[in-house]
């Protein structure tokens, strides 16, 4: 199961009818955050109350209006690693310098859910499942891979934190070879916790190719192929990451 509703909205855009699955996470002081990163909360600046008392009785505007604050990491929820989040002397490359051509891409989906916990994923791990899924990785694409920790975003916070694989060095310099623009997965690295050398995030740094962490819904898009990750990020200025809305798209 998922963390959210699972509903496939119908989109008539440019001519067509597309179908928009959500693979995003909500954001909110419950979810899960990864060890070491700030928490999210919020908390109400003005009140619509405290807006209408501010305005008084001359003012005809009954209703008044409503803010929050927010305080959260970059790197909270369904989120975009920008390559400055890798290496520190590349701060051009922060997340509001991601370009819409690695914003939305033609993707694909493969399930690695075989793959243990707390062990690297291989590159015949890799080439199994896209075997699996009939899929052939062309430049330009991003590839989501799915581990099966999802639910426990939900059910077991602490589980999900720290139980799933992540991707060795072999096989994330295998899939940046293939041209691939953005790699995602359902869990909340890349890298699998039990490996401190973070070899998928070196590779990326030394590559400067982006990706996606903490996705959901991977498994419920009805095609391994030939669909569209789209994804769409806070333009924050000088920042490592952003949380992001993220949908496949496809057309029947």
């Amino acid at each position: 199961m998922s963390e959210n509703n699972v509903k496939i909205d119908v989109v008539e855009f440019m001519g067509k009818k597309l179908n928009f699955l959500d693979l995003g996470k909500d954001i909110s002081p419950d979810i899960p955050v990864y060890p070491g990163h700030m928490k999210t909360d919020f908390w109400w600046h003005k009140t619509h109350e405290e807006t209408v008392f501010s305005l008084g009785d001359k003012s005809n505007y009954k209703l008044g209006f409503g803010v929050k604050g927010i305080i959260t990491c970059d790197h909270t929820s369904t989120h975009v690693d920008a390559v400055y989040h890798f290496d520190p002397n590349k701060s051009h490359l922060s997340v509001d310098k991601i370009t819409l051509q690695e914003l939305i891409t033609p993707a694909a989906w493969i399930d690695l859910s075989f793959v243990p916990n707390r062990t690297h994923i291989t590159l015949d791990a890799v080439k199994k499942g896209l075997d699996a899924a009939e899929v052939t990785l062309k430049p330009g694409m991003s590839l989501l891979y799915w581990t099966g920790i999802e639910p426990y975003g939900v059910t077991d916070p602490f589980y999900y934190l720290s139980q799933y694989p992540g991707l060795d060095e072999e096989a994330t310099t295998w899939l940046l070879d293939q041209g691939l623009l953005n790699i995602g997965t359902d869990a909340a690295s890349l890298d699998t916790p039990a490996d401190l050398d973070y070899p998928n995030h070196s590779v990326h740094a030394e590559r400067e190719v982006i990706h996606t962490e903490s996705l959901v819904n991977i498994t419920k898009i009805p095609r391994h192929k030939d669909f569209y990750y789209a994804m769409f990020p806070l333009k924050w200025v000088g920042l490592t990451g952003s949380p992001v809305r993220a949908f496949a798209i496809w057309e029947d």
